[in-house]
């Protein structure tokens, strides 16, 4: 009996110890309450007090902008809010933050974050965790619903059995959900945070909160597109549907949501630009910010720090902008003057960097404006021309190319000029492209000082007849280099530019004494002509006598003229040049530079968008003209649409009726 009465006692006093290790209370008692208080409907200042490291920079007028849309949705009680900031800007930290306040003040009771993934939206849910209970200052004046979680130690099984004056507090500590304990007084009361894939178990989603069946009343959907989402359109158009029905079905009858979706746009009309579109989804209120709001004026002393810090270093490009940084600096105009590194002078070079180092990926992270790919008649973007390269090496001819093409664009300094090569359905390969003189430097601006021009090289005789002399020996250098086949290792299989167009729009009398002096039968003055909507087009000209039309290019001899001349309607082929980058790198009517660097390209890419298309129409005439962009540079862009010329006068583009009939059909539908 006495043993009986022993184990009985025991039994009793482990009771009692494991319920005494359990229970919680008493709780600490609230160290600040003024700042507690003052922070209830103050998300700024609950961010600058309770994470002072986090945000310790000076806001931005974005992030104030921000801070007051969180503030009106929670303490409205919804509202939906679509937000692209700057990488590196606290986007998901501010919206982090916004979570834990909602939940601390009561302004929110279960918040359901999506993610692309589950694992992405658990990845917030930890961030979460560590915030609370990594914050001394939350401990200190929230400690009814922080001190609970700090007695876990960071277990998930001492959860079950945490008791509060002798009552279950029925706290989670899961890797994909929390729930605050339930303690009467506080305002986080069994409140519960939990996370989910977007393409996960979403319907349904209840939780017990005081003997309540709640239903989520804050969704945070950060960055819920992947990238191979964002380049599918059936993809993207299932998550649409899934936000749209399923995500906003969750709200209980008679509530509003609160929804942020925190993102990033990842390719034009992507997921993320579609609800940051005030347009498609104005209830959303979308806002889009840029690490840079207006890029510098002199973008040409940009191009030399890019260089600079490519070929040297970061700090040589440094000095380089310290040096000019008052030039630099002029019509720019950066979002968060606050945000730059230790290495940098100020946030404008630290943003410059960004660009200088990966455009398309700073166009896309930073500035929330991916790079557009072009499509048929539209004008693809330069850095998606610079893009189009096959690998080989410069001068290599690709083994499927038929015939060689040149073309030279005449200026009173300089001669621009092209190489292509072309396969019989008209995919055209760059092989060589430059200027004579050659240049010392990669990347140059026409009206530049330090040009390399043809008086330097031929300081003994007039304009004129520098020109003259010039075009001689590029004629010459051009006929005489061999163009090997790819795969040809004796060397011997060697292909030879059959036409070579030349601009004689300038000094035509020049450019014909020139291919006199030469005797080069391959050689063919040329003349490109914008003919617009309201001038006649080519094919109805008239017909007569040594007069022959090909695809948009009539070759006759001029009065008074020693050459037969082609006459080129430029804005047709500079759309057919456009349409050829637009088509991927190896599919048939391509085009594609040598080379595996992109960087290599940039000038000729850029020469390309030096000129725009705009649809103009007059009376039956449809057409899109191509418009200079004041202070460009468009001479290898001419160069290329000469190639092709050429090549169409040679008869590669044999199918030239349909693709005619194809491309005014084309033009007529996106005009429309």
């Amino acid at each position: 009996m006495h043993q009986d009465t022993h184990r009985e006692n025991m039994a009793i006093r482990s009771r009692e110890n494991s319920r005494s290790a359990r229970e919680i209370a008493p709780l600490p008692p609230i160290k600040n309450p003024q700042r507690r208080v003052a922070a209830r409907k103050n998300f700024r200042l609950f961010c600058e007090n309770y994470f002072p490291k986090k945000f310790k920079l000076e806001w931005s007028n974005y992030h104030l902008e921000v801070i007051k849309k969180v503030e009106t949705i929670l303490i409205q009680g919804g509202g939906k809010l679509a937000l692209a900031m700057p990488r590196g800007s606290g986007k998901t930290t501010m919206i982090e933050t916004a979570a834990i306040w909602a939940l601390l003040y009561g302004h929110c009771r279960f918040i359901l974050v999506i993610g692309a993934t589950k694992t992405e939206a658990k990845k917030i849910i930890k961030n979460v965790k560590d915030a609370i209970i990594g914050t001394k200052a939350l401990l200190e004046d929230f400690p009814e619903a922080i001190y609970p979680f700090k007695k876990l130690n960071g277990s998930a099984l001492l959860a079950r059995g945490q008791l509060y004056l002798g009552e279950l507090t029925n706290i989670a500590w899961q890797p994909e959900s929390i729930t605050f304990a339930n303690i009467y007084g506080s305002l986080a009361n069994g409140a519960t945070i939990s996370a989910v894939g977007i393409n996960g178990a979403i319907r349904g989603q209840k939780k017990d909160i005081e003997g309540e069946n709640a239903r989520p009343d804050m969704i945070l959907l950060d960055d819920p597109q992947t990238d191979a989402d964002a380049r599918s359109a059936r993809r993207i158009d299932k998550l649409s549907e899934t936000i749209d029905s399923t995500i906003e079905g969750l709200v209980a009858p008679g509530e509003e949501l609160a929804m942020f979706m925190a993102c990033t746009v990842i390719k034009d009309g992507d997921l993320a630009s579609r609800y940051l579109d005030r347009n498609l989804y104005p209830q959303w209120r979308g806002l889009v910010f840029k690490m840079i709001e207006t890029m510098p004026e002199r973008m040409d002393l940009w191009e030399k720090y890019r260089e600079i810090r490519k070929n040297e270093d970061g700090v040589a490009a440094t000095v380089f902008y310290k040096k000019n940084r008052t030039e630099m600096q002029k019509g720019a105009k950066v979002a968060w003057k606050a945000n730059y590194s230790a290495n940098t002078l100020d946030a404008l070079e630290f943003a410059m960097i960004k660009w200088a180092d990966n455009f398309t990926g700073f166009m896309s992270e930073y500035q929330n404006e991916p790079v557009k790919e072009g499509q048929g008649l539209l004008c693809v973007d330069a850095n998606i021309i610079r893009t189009r390269i096959n690998g080989l090496p410069r001068q290599i001819v690709p083994r499927d190319v038929s015939t060689l093409t040149a073309f030279i664009d005449v200026h009173d300094d300089i001669l621009y000029f092209c190489v292509m090569g072309f396969a019989p359905d008209f995919t055209g390969y760059v092989l060589d492209y430059g200027t004579y003189p050659k240049q010392t430097r990669k990347f140059f601006r026409k009206g530049d000082n330090d040009l390399v021009t043809l008086q330097k090289a031929y300081p003994s005789i007039k304009t004129k007849a520098a020109i003259q002399q010039g075009l001689v020996d590029l004629l010459r250098d051009l006929q005489a280099t061999q163009w090997h086949i790819e795969g040809d290792e004796d060397g011997n299989a060697t292909l030879s530019i059959i036409k070579i167009l030349v601009d004689a729009g300038y000094v035509p009398e020049i450019v014909e004494n020139a291919i006199r002096i030469v005797d080069l039968p391959s050689a063919q003055p040329s003349k490109g002509i914008g003919i617009t909507a309201k001038n006649k087009p080519m094919h109805q000209w008239l017909k007569k006598p040594g007069r022959r039309f090909g695809v948009y290019w009539v070759e006759e001899r001029p009065s008074q003229r020693l050459f037969r001349m082609i006459t080129i309607d430029s804005n047709y082929w500079k759309g057919a040049l456009h349409e050829g980058f637009a088509v991927g790198a190896g599919e048939r009517g391509g085009l594609t530079f040598f080379g595996t660097d992109h960087e290599t390209h940039r000038m000729i890419s850029e020469h390309c968008n030096a000129e725009v298309p705009k649809f103009v129409e007059s009376g039956e005439n449809k057409k899109y003209e191509w418009q200079i962009i004041p202070g460009r540079d468009n001479h290898l862009m001419d160069c290329l649409v000469g190639c092709m010329v050429g090549a169409s006068v040679l008869g590669i583009r044999q199918e030239a009726d349909e693709a005619v009939v194809k491309r005014e059909r084309k033009v007529v539908k996106l005009a429309n």
